[in-house]
């Protein structure tokens, strides 16, 4: 019997999906009668045709998505996300950190940390001696930034020890990140061949970028959690991220408990509150900490790089716990705190420090990395060969009672400016134990430590910005459980210093701007060294700069002091010979000093790039008559009056070399 009208319809429709079995027997006939019809109709299918079908309908969302990602790259969704970018200067090619790299981690807060602007050849020099500081916010000298961070107190050091090479110490920290970012960034910074990887993370553990505890998290496991990390490489990954992120955001703002945007960055990034001591999410984070370290030591040490972690510091005598509540067995934190308050009164300084750290650990704000931490630090250092840096211990040994407390800490653990020092410090002298690690040091060459202390070139204006950072934060959660009006509203700055601190921490001034501008009102008012600390501040944050040189330098001639100025301008005219300035003093300078031949050729320098100053050309005149080729001379004094037939002493000069010429 043969296939009815509707029959033969399913077969045509079916035939490239279904066997010819199959579609009997949905027909319930007989294969051949199917067959039959396919030959006569013509659909009989290639199965190699079929094969090709079901492949391209396989690759089709693949390539689907190729596309997309391809798209979104030439649109440049998300921008660079790379952890460094190019910047040239001084015709030089430089590598910096990327202020746009931490977008990998925070999709949920809007508002981005950034790491500070270190720059670093791009091409590494053969003498180079490389080394990448990683952490969070305390690594990045919160409040103060720049010169406060303890990195910068290594380099001058190892500078001092290794004459020979070229140190660049560069940190990449950035607030409220944590070791999942840390492990994150290690593929770049193998790329750029370092010698040394400086570690001081922990206290963002809980809360900071993908932390057990944060609005940004992304799981518990983590082994997912870095191959989500490394999936953020693809741009539709991310735009899938942020979709997604939108439509929570979205369903939270429909269900009332939209994100504050103007809280702080740790008020937006805490998702839970209450994390008791050896509790689930505790030991989540404690396993995070340790599996996430060890993965970023490994692969390091696989290359040959030697790592440094330093031991983590907070505040335990003048932070009491922020959330403070009994835990099934566990005692309230404020009560713990309140006895080593006791104890400490009555001179017991031992058994009040295991109550503060206790009571730390109590806490059920994890803000303070837990003691179990150093611990694990401890542990992973000795298995792994990295060093051990005491921090904590160095900062404990500088306190009083043995406690730490609002002597080197500002609030809960960003240390003041002493204890940023005594951690930079600290790296250095465990440097120092471990007998430079083999690198080419002479530890004799190394200065006293208060020369490093002191050569911070901290000072009011970067002081007053810590006060305002501070302030401001303290005004939020979690210090305050209620909303207050900002002193913002009725602050009166109390100096210039003040002032513009306060305008950079709450209005848009840059940092470098603003200490120049310090600086040129000191010197307007005959504050000659507190004009030259703004400078010798820009000096050590921008040393590949030769503007902040030549500022300084000036002070010192506007008094004539050429000894003074002239290994500021030697200096500057290393790192940029072809600025007229520069090449004119210091071709005086050399003059002056009766090398003729070497000023004469500075001064020539100066003349090619700005061939009509005046200043220049009468300087080299006089250089040639000290010669004794007093035709030059006269030829140049000539030039001078030519130029500016008033130029002072130029007419006397100039009748004093005919004269010998008569």
């Amino acid at each position: 019997m043969s296939l009815t009208q509707r029959q033969k319809k399913f077969v045509r429709e079916q035939v490239s999906r279904k066997s010819e079995q199959q579609i009997a027997d949905a027909l319930k006939v007989d294969i051949e009668e199917v067959q039959a019809y396919i030959e006569k109709a013509g659909l009989r299918i290639d199965p190699a045709r079929n094969r090709l079908f079901a492949a391209i309908a396989v690759l089709l969302p693949f390539l689907f998505l190729g596309l997309l990602e391809v798209g979104l790259r030439m649109a440049d969704y998300k921008g660079d996300l790379a952890l460094f970018r190019e910047i040239e200067a001084f015709d030089r090619e430089y590598l910096t950190p990327n202020s746009n790299f931490t977008a990998r981690y925070f999709f949920y807060t809007r508002t981005l940390p950034s790491p500070q602007t270190d720059l670093f050849l791009k091409e590494k020099p053969e003498n180079g001696f490389r080394v990448f500081v990683m952490g969070g916010s305390t690594t990045a000298a919160y409040p103060y930034g720049y010169n406060a961070a303890f990195a910068r107190v290594f380099r001058e050091a190892m500078e001092d020890a290794m004459p020979g090479k070229h140190v660049e110490v560069v940190n990449v920290a950035t607030s409220a990140i944590n070791t999942y970012t840390l492990y994150d960034q290690v593929g770049e910074l193998l790329a750029q061949d370092p010698d040394l990887i400086l570690i001081y993370s922990g206290h963002n553990e809980y809360y900071g970028a993908l932390g057990i505890g944060s609005n940004e998290s992304a799981g518990s496991a983590p082994g997912f959690v870095r191959t989500y990390l490394a999936m953020q490489r693809l741009k539709v990954f991310l735009l899938a991220r942020d979709v997604a992120t939108n439509v929570v955001k979205w369903m939270n703002e429909r269900g009332g408990s939209a994100q504050d945007e103007g809280a702080t960055l740790m008020a937006r990034i805490v998702r839970e509150q209450s994390i008791p001591l050896n509790g689930e999410i505790y030991e989540k984070g404690l396993r995070q900490f340790q599996s996430n370290l060890k993965a970023i030591v490994r692969r390091f040490s696989d290359r040959g790089i030697p790592v440094m972690i330093g031991s983590l510091a907070s505040n335990e005598k003048d932070q009491p716990p922020f959330v403070s509540a009994q835990h099934e067995n566990l005692p309230a934190a404020q009560s713990v705190y309140d006895e080593a308050v006791m104890e400490l009164e009555l001179g017991n300084s031992a058994r009040a420090l295991e109550l503060f750290q206790y009571a730390r650990d109590l806490d059920l704000l994890k803000f303070r990395a837990p003691s179990a931490f150093n611990g694990v630090i401890r542990e992973i250092t000795e298995e792994m060969g990295a060093v051990y840096v005491p921090v904590e211990e160095t900062l404990r040994e500088a306190s009083s009672d043995g406690i730490i407390g609002e002597g080197l800490m500002l609030e809960h653990l960003h240390p003041n400016d002493e204890g940023y020092f005594l951690m930079g410090k600290s790296f250095v002298e465990a440097m120092q134990r471990a007998d430079f690690l083999g690198f080419d040091a002479d530890s004799a060459r190394l200065k006293p430590m208060e020369v490093y202390r002191r050569n911070m070139f901290l000072s009011e204006f970067d002081r007053q910005i810590g006060v305002h950072r501070i302030r401001t934060l303290k005004e939020g959660w979690p210090f305050t459980d209620r909303q207050v009006q900002s002193y913002r509203m009725t602050y009166e700055p109390v100096s210039r210093a003040d002032s513009l601190a306060f305008v950079m921490v709450h209005e848009d001034l840059a940092w470098d701007r603003a200490k120049v501008d310090l600086a040129s009102y000191y010197q307007s008012v005959g504050r000659k060294n507190d004009a030259l600390l703004e400078y010798y501040g820009l000096i050590r944050n921008q040393p590949w700069n030769d503007s902040p040189y030549l500022f300084a330098a000036r002070v010192f001639l506007d008094e004539n002091d050429f000894d003074a100025a002239f290994p500021l301008l030697l200096k500057a005219y290393e790192i940029e010979p072809e600025e007229a300035f520069t090449t004119k003093m210091l071709g005086a300078i050399y003059v002056d000093r009766g090398e003729l031949d070497e000023g004469i050729r500075l001064l020539e320098e100066s003349l090619a790039l700005k061939p009509n100053d005046t200043q220049a050309i009468f300087n080299l005149s006089g250089a040639y008559g000290l010669k004794r080729d007093f035709p030059k001379a006269l030829e140049l004094a000539e030039r001078v009056l030519e130029l500016d037939p008033r130029f002072p002493g130029a007419r006397a000069w100039r009748q004093q070399v005919l004269s010998f010429l008569e």
